[in-house]
């Protein structure tokens, strides 16, 4: 479970985001990440990202 402070500066980066007009969900997340880095905060991906297999 996330604390709710941690949650509570996600949804401000959130806001920030959209107060800039950023609305694209990528962009959001991409501008949420800055946000955050920004604030010292250590993003890590929680599991790889799904790789296909190569073709036999």
């Amino acid at each position: 479970m996330m604390p709710a402070a941690a949650l509570a500066a996600i949804r401000a980066a959130v806001e920030v985001a959209h107060g800039n007009g950023v609305q694209a969900p990528t962009d959001v997340a991409a501008h949420v990440a800055d946000e955050l880095t920004a604030a010292g905060w250590t993003l890590t991906l929680d599991e790889p990202p799904n790789v296909a297999p190569a073709a036999a």
